[in-house]
């Protein structure tokens, strides 16, 4: 990597940390292939996510999928969720997500349970992922 590019990398780094916008991250188990997620503020009414296929060595093309989602149930303890998820990994997808996101720590409530439940359409076919993994809300007040 360039200087320059790592001059962008690092400004942009420095950036973000500094922002006021709060922003979650998660790690995400379907039983099959990892998932990690970048999105923004999951405890606002409406909320958006990237998720990146992470995987090993399994033979399977690296995807991403875009997700739109709205709280249909917000409290200190929990949130329910749903939306529409759109895909690719060569081929396209597309579904509709529900989820549920347990907050067990009463003094932290940036940390997050979270659960899934996934209909897609995915090639030629409907299929059901479910999904459980962590989440974290970083920065803001």
């Amino acid at each position: 990597m360039g200087v320059k590019r790592l001059m962008i990398v690092f400004v942009l780094i420095f950036a973000s940390a500094s922002a006021k916008a709060q922003v979650h991250v998660g790690v995400y188990y379907n039983g099959y292939w990892p998932q990690i997620g970048f999105g923004t503020d999951n405890e606002k009414k409406n909320f958006g996510e990237l998720r990146l296929v992470a995987p090993d060595r399994v033979f399977r093309n690296f995807g991403a999928e875009g997700i739109f989602n709205r709280n249909f149930h917000q409290s200190d303890w929990y949130n329910i969720h749903g939306g529409i998820m759109v895909g690719y990994d060569g081929n396209a997808s597309i579904g509709i997500p529900l989820g549920l996101t347990f907050k067990p720590i009463t003094s932290f409530r940036g940390f997050g349970i979270f659960m899934e439940g996934t209909p897609f359409y995915y090639v030629d076919d409907v299929y059901l992922r479910a999904s459980m993994g962590l989440r974290l809300r970083l920065g803001g007040d």
